[in-house]
Parts: structure tokens; C-alpha cells; sequence
């Protein structure tokens, strides 16, 4: 009998954004082509089922009991190494004893080297944010006794690679490239033909990303829709959870669609693989589109943080909110065109990446055990050093509210010396001022007689 493999990944999977939902799908696939049977054991915050969801996510409140019976546990994709507190509103984890927002990344990868399961950083980013202190130590252990650590772009490798001069921290193109081996460009699914006949999607359509910040492409669409008479609109809210809403690009649009729900995640990609392009700001929205060989307009700023990571794969234009494109420009810009050279270099390195991924769970490539023995003798010691360190810094508190006070004292003291010298000088003032008319009146009188 052949072997199920049971596979863990771990990511913001139980929130309404399509970038985070693909993630489990992906590698599902893949590591099926490779391994056979595998069980895959999507683990978020909070539990999911098929009964709403697109496949069941089990609450991290079941791990503790399930880590030590792993294969193999994922990290990622996507935006999941932070330790900032805003991830998305509301959403915090389902028990006290379980950090924000470390307990659904970073925890996580602990548990599975204490178990020796192979780790494997799968390609998510941290984008824009540093490690504390506190965390410094964690997380470098988390590097260097992963078999295979990859991130998405160039800024989480080089904010990785600092913390580590053991540890190899190697930048992997999204997972998301590889979406081209899923979903057939040519020939639309039997889901895909009926939500195209039943809600009126009858021509070539651009997927229109329904946030605000789009008002230069809209503005165009308004003003010369006729020039583009034979192509529709398909306003899609890509990352619910984040706001998206169809109510954030207005009215007035021509020949604009809607659907009455959001798409499962397989069916949102099949929808942008056979478009002619997508307009918007969500990340995945542009990976997907590049992955199937479309044109992206992107409202994000293409210099800053992730996003830097786009333009070398082609055909990714940036849009400016307050400036409309110009229309015959933007006209040949769309439509399926080859590959570009970076966007196939990336589905061959994420090939190699699953291969390597395969042959580390089959090798069973753990932890070093006499690794992890150090780090927890090192840890009291660590965790005596911040304690002293936060002692210290309570100490320089409560003398700098020392001061404060007796800042504020001397400042009423002074205020108050101020106030009687004010009150004694208007006191001689009146004094010397009644001093003089007397004397002036004894001497008028004297004068007189």
C-alpha cells in the first residue's frame, strides 16, 4: 500500500484573498505529481470547511497534537514573515496562549524542527518590515536548520540573509508563476463556460481590480469607450478581506460586468488566464496575469517593496491615478503574447523548487538535533539578557519621569517667582505712582498760597 504523505503549510488561508488561497493549491499539485498521495494540512488561525470554503483549513489550535506526525511542514507564500500587529482587520488568533502574528509562521516552523520534520521556507516575503530583537534569535535558528529557505523577492532575502552568516537565504520567484501548469489557456473549463454564458460575459474582457486608485484608467474608459467597442470589463474584488469592493470604482461604466460572488480561487485565475489583461493593484492579480502571458496595469508604485520584483518580467505598466493612458496605447498593449525570457526562467526554477521540496521530505531532512540542543541551552541566557535590558530601560523610565516632575516643579516655581514679582512690582509701581501725585499736590499748594 502507498504511503499518504502528510503535508503541512502554513499561511493566512482562512481570509477572503486570492493570493493567500492559492498558495495550498499549488503545492498540493505539485507535490502530488511528485510524492503521490498527499494530505495536505492547510493550518490558519481560524477552521475552515468546504461547506463555504474552497478545501478545509484546520485551526493552529490543533497543532500541538498533529506537528510530531508530519512529513513536512511549508511556510508561505506570500506577505506572512511580519510581526506588525495590523494584518487584516479584526484578525487575531483563536486563543491567548497563541502569538500574533507569529504564531501562524514562526511557531509554527519551531514545532517542526523540534520534531525533526523538514522545514522549507516556501517563498513567502516579509516586505518593508524588520525582526525585533526578541525574535532575532527564533528566527535565525528557523533559517539555518531549514534545508531549503527561499523567499519571493530580493528585499525579504537581503532583511533574511542579515540575521545569518551560516544560514543561506536564496530568492525564489512566487509560487504563483507556476499557476500556467494548472489552469489550460486554451480551453476554459465547463465552470468557466457556463459563469461566462450566465452572467452576459460574451466578449474579450479586461479584469478590472475593484479598489480605489484607479481613476486615470477609469477616467480613459469614460471618455473613450467607444474606441474599445468590441471589450468588456469584469470588475472582480481580489482581496475581499482588504476592502475590494465593486462600490470603489464608481458608475458609468460601460459594458462593465459584475458577478454575485466571488470566485473560488482556481475559477479567479481561469477567469484572468482567459482575459486580455488585468488593471488593478493586488500582487497576485499581476503574477497571475504574467504566469499566462497578459499585459498588467498596475496601480501599485512598481519602485517600492514587492512590487520592485514585477517589471522584470515584462509587459507590467505602471498606471498613475491622477493621469489617464493613452487609448490607442493601451489598445496595443492587450491580449496572450509569448512568455517573456524572466517569466519562463521562473516556471523552471519554481520546477527545480518542487523537486528539491520532494526530495527532502522523501529524505525526511530535519533539524540537527545538537543544533537545536544548543539553541535551548543558549535560551535562558538570551531570555536573562532582554529581561535585563527591559529592567534597564524601566530604570531610565522612571528617571526621565523623575526629571520630568522635577522639570515641571522648577517650571511652577519659576512661574510662580514670576507671578509675585509681577504682583510686587505693580504693588511699588501704584505706590510710587501715589508717592508722586501727593508730592506734586503739597507743592501745587505751596505754589498757590
Amino acid at each position: 500500500m502507498s504511503k499518504t504523505w502528510q503535508i503541512a503549510i502554513h499561511g493566512t488561508f482562512d481570509v477572503e484573498n486570492y493570493g493567500d488561497l492559492l498558495f495550498p493549491i499549488i503545492a498540493e499539485a505539485e507535490l502530488s505529481r511528485r510524492l503521490g498521495q498527499v494530505e495536505m494540512h492547510r493550518f490558519s488561525y481560524h477552521e475552515k470547511s468546504t461547506a463555504d470554503w474552497p478545501y478545509t483549513v484546520t485551526s493552529l489550535t490543533e497543532l500541538p497534537m498533529i506537528a510530531h506526525h508530519l512529513d513536512a511542514t511549508l511556510i508561505g507564500g506570500g506577505f506572512i514573515v511580519r510581526f506588525d500587529k495590523v494584518v487584516a482587520d479584526n484578525y487575531l488568533p483563536p486563543a491567548p496562549s497563541i502569538h500574533h502574528p507569529s504564531g501562524y509562521w514562526l511557531v509554527p516552523a519551531l514545532m517542526a524542527l523540534q520534531h525533526g520534520v523538514p522545514l522549507i521556507w516556501n517563498a513567502p516575503g516579509m516586505h518593508c518590515n524588520d525582526v525585533p530583537e526578541w525574535a532575532t534569535p527564533l528566527v535565525r535558528l528557523a533559517i539555518e536548520q531549514s534545508p531549503h529557505v527561499r523567499v519571493r523577492d530580493a528585499l525579504s532575502q537581503v532583511a533574511l540573509q542579515q540575521l545569518t552568516s551560516s544560514g543561506t537565504v536564496e530568492v525564489l520567484p512566487d509560487t504563483a508563476f507556476g499557476l500556467g501548469r494548472l489552469i489550460d489557456v486554451h480551453t476554459p473549463s465547463a465552470e468557466l463556460a457556463e459563469l461566462k454564458r450566465r452572467h452576459g460575459l460574451d466578449k474579450p474582457y479586461l479584469v478590472v481590480h475593484a479598489i480605489r486608485g484607479l481613476d486615470g484608467f477609469l477616467n480613459l474608459w469614460r471618455s473613450h469607450a467607444a474606441l474599445f467597442d468590441g471589450l468588456q470589463l469584469l470588475l472582480l474584488p481580489i482581496g475581499p478581506v482588504l476592502g475590494d469592493h465593486v462600490s470603489e470604482l464608481g458608475e458609468g461604466l460601460e459594458r462593465a460586468k459584475t458577478l454575485p460572488f466571488w470566485p473560488s480561487p482556481l475559477l479567479l485565475a481561469e477567469l484572468i488566464a482567459h482575459s486580455e489583461g488585468v488593471v488593478g493593484h493586488s500582487y497576485h492579480l499581476a503574477i497571475s496575469a504574467i504566469a499566462f502571458g497578459l499585459p498588467v496595469f498596475c496601480s501599485a508604485n512598481l519602485e517600492s517593496g514587492k512590487y520592485t520584483a514585477l517589471p522584470p518580467y515584462e509587459r507590467v505598466f505602471q498606471l498613475h491615478h491622477d493621469r489617464e493612458p493613452d487609448p490607442a496605447w493601451l489598445a496595443d498593449q492587450l491580449g496572450r503574447r509569448g512568455l517573456s525570457t524572466a517569466t519562463r526562467l521562473a516556471v523552471e526554477q519554481l520546477q527545480a523548487h518542487w523537486d528539491r521540496v520532494a526530495e527532502l521530505i522523501v529524505a525526511r531532512q530535519g533539524c540537527d538535533p545538537v543544533a537545536l540542543n544548543r539553541f535551548w541551552e543558549s535560551l535562558p541566557t538570551h531570555l536573562e539578557a532582554l529581561h535585563e535590558q527591559t529592567e534597564q530601560a524601566k530604570t531610565w523610565k522612571d528617571r526621565y519621569l523623575a526629571q520630568q516632575h522635577e522639570l515641571e516643579q522648577a517650571r511652577q516655581t519659576i512661574a510662580e517667582a514670576t507671578e509675585r514679582e509681577k504682583h510686587r512690582s505693580t504693588s511699588l509701581s501704584m505706590t510710587a505712582r501715589h508717592y508722586i501725585s501727593s508730592l506734586l499736590k503739597k507743592l501745587m499748594g505751596r505754589t498757590s498760597a
